[in-house]
This record gives structure tokens, C-alpha cells and sequence, in this order.
């Protein structure tokens, strides 16, 4: 009686399990079919794909990512690596570390929060196998969803697990459809592109965008209200968690802010207050130079956020000599 019970069980089971596994291959061949004819459709200078995804950018477009992350794999190993935003990859220039005897590789990319920074770590970090990793911290990052840079990185890096992961930590149904479409092979072969060129800036090797224009007058926008994220400040966590694995030191760095822009911040000193008490959770050390350097707000930056490389060089300066001083380098002369 028991094993006829059982028996009838088991087909009752195996009748509602065909028909779904049916649907669901059903539904992957249309996705995926779906996937190929978007891609290979086009409108004007866009694939269907990219209009419906809302995945707009070209392998080799701005923000030098395609060439960056192709250096970044074939360079070996280097004693300094930096992850973070544009203020990043346009405000470490390896050729001044270099002076200090110090390799770097700059894995900086547009827009890019925690929860990017962490996927590019897993990537890249084990074939860099840095000393020091330098994590630039900036509040745009850290109230943003990580979208934006997302986008940069799966286009114009090999399609990876990583970056599969990173398209699917975003939630957003375009980015996964565009990831989906290029693992599979039908879209954003970014083997065959080449790094497109930006007026008035030049990409120094090991990552860094140096741009020699300045600003022509101060901002007086309104006041700014930032609201940071706790998941970015816990995807830093995690991050700093997860460079020390590797057995590097790690040190969360906020860029300087020309004094117009930082006057119309508000509630400076408690966004600064969240992020000291996260680098405290993490145990690591944060600076932040944010008026510290007291920066020219024209002549040492080119925009109302980023460095020129005037800026660049007292920045860079400034942080060389606290690694030195906290020993994290070797002291001149030693």
C-alpha cells in the first residue's frame, strides 16, 4: 500500500514538473532569442539591445576604461593599486609614486561605489598582488547605486563571473539583459574596439587621466544635501575585509574639494563623522584631504570636483609623505 502511495506521489510530481521545466526552457530560448535579434537589430548608432537596455556606451568610449583594465591585466604585479571614482583614476599619478620606487596600477573607474570597487577588486586584484591598496572614498559615490559604473565596466571589460555578479547586484533588469547578451556572445565584443581619444586630457600608463586645463570661476550653486548609503558604507567593509584577505594593507582616502564646492555641503562634519565611524568598524585608517592641502579652487582643479594635474602633484605629494610617516613606505634615506 506504501509503495503505491508513493508511487502515485512521484507521478503526480514528475506530471507538474515536466510542464514547468518546460515553460522554463521555453522562456530561456525566447530570452535568450530575444537577446540575439535586439542585438543585432539597429537604430541610427544604436542596437535595439542597447536602446532597450539602456546600455548606451560603446567599448573605448570615454574614461579610458577599455585601455585601463586591459593594462591592468597584462601589467604583473605592482606594490600600489588604487580603486575608486574618477577622482581616482584622475587624481593618483603612478609616475610620482613611481619616483618613490613604488609600482601602481590605477583601477579607478567612472562613478564607481563600494559595490563596484569590490567586484573589481576580486577581479584584478589577485593577478596585481599590490602591498597597499588605496581606496579613494567620495560621499557622490557613496550615495549612489553603482549603476553608472556598472554600465562602464561590463562593457569594456571581458565578460567574467565578476562582472555577471556586478550587473546582478544592480538590480537593474537592462544592465543584466546587456551582461546576459554579451556572455553569451551576441553583443559588446570589446576585443576588436579601440580606446577613444579625450580632448584636452592624456592617459599616463598605470591607469591615471592627466588633464592641464583649470577652472575659470567659482560655483555658487545652492546648498548640497547628502544623504549617504549604508549598503555603500558596508560594501566598504567589505572591500577592506576583503583586500586585507589578500594580505595587503589597505587606507580609505577622500580627495580634496576646492572650498567653493565643500562651502555648499551640508552637514560636512557628520557625513565625515559616518564614514570615520565606518573606517572604525572596518579598522582601517581614513585621511581625509578635503580642505586639509589648502588648495587653489581655479588653478588646481579643472572642474567644481576633480584635480588638475597641478592639484594632482600637491595631493599626491601630501599623501606619499603621511604613507611615509604612518609606514607604509619606506622612510627617505632607509
Amino acid at each position: 500500500m506504501k509503495a503505491e502511495t508513493a508511487e502515485r506521489m512521484k507521478s503526480v510530481w514528475v506530471g507538474r514538473a515536466l510542464p514547468a521545466l518546460g515553460f522554463v526552457a521555453l522562456f530561456v530560448a525566447l530570452y535568450v532569442g530575444a537577446l540575439r535579434v535586439a542585438a543585432a537589430t539597429r537604430w541610427g548608432s544604436h542596437s535595439a539591445l542597447q536602446l532597450v537596455t539602456h546600455v548606451y556606451q560603446s567599448p573605448g568610449g570615454k574614461y579610458h576604461s577599455l585601455r585601463r583594465f586591459r593594462e591592468a591585466r597584462e601589467v604583473g604585479r605592482v606594490d600600489v593599486v588604487f580603486l575608486g571614482s574618477s577622482h581616482a583614476y584622475r587624481g593618483f599619478d603612478p609616475r610620482l609614486f613611481a619616483a618613490e620606487g613604488l609600482s601602481s596600477m590605477n583601477l579607478g573607474s567612472t562613478a564607481q561605489a563600494p559595490i563596484d570597487s569590490e567586484l573589481v577588486a576580486e577581479q584584478y586584484l589577485p593577478g596585481l598582488s599590490p602591498r597597499i591598496v588605496i581606496v579613494e572614498v567620495y560621499y557622490g559615490t557613496l550615495v549612489s547605486d553603482g549603476l553608472e559604473s556598472a554600465r562602464d565596466l561590463v562593457v569594456n571589460t571581458p565578460s567574467s563571473w565578476s562582472m555577471n555578479e556586478l550587473a546582478w547586484s544592480t538590480a537593474d533588469l537592462g544592465l543584466i539583459g546587456f551582461s546576459t547578451a554579451k556572455t553569451l556572445g551576441f553583443a559588446g565584443d570589446e576585443s576588436r574596439a579601440s580606446q577613444a581619444e579625450t580632448p584636452l586630457e592624456s592617459y599616463v600608463p598605470g591607469g591615471y587621466v592627466e588633464s592641464t586645463s583649470h577652472r575659470a570661476a567659482l560655483s555658487d550653486g545652492p546648498p548640497l544635501d547628502v544623504e549617504l548609503r549604508d549598503e555603500q558604507l558596508l560594501h566598504l567593509e567589505h572591500l577592506t575585509a576583503f583586500v586585507r584577505s589578500t594580505g595587503a594593507s589597505v587606507v580609505w582616502v577622500s580627495h580634496p574639494l576646492p572650498s567653493d564646492h565643500l562651502a555648499r555641503i551640508r552637514d560636512r562634519a557628520a557625513i565625515r563623522g559616518r564614514i570615520e565611524r565606518a573606517a572604525a568598524v572596518a579598522g582601517v585608517a581614513y585621511w581625509d584631504y578635503g580642505d586639509e592641502l589648502g588648495l587653489d579652487p581655479l588653478a588646481d582643479f579643472y572642474d567644481f570636483h576633480h584635480l588638475n594635474a597641478s592639484g594632482v602633484v600637491q595631493f599626491n605629494r601630501a599623501l606619499l609623505e603621511r604613507m611615509r610617516a604612518s609606514r607604509l613606505i619606506p622612510v627617505r634615506g632607509r
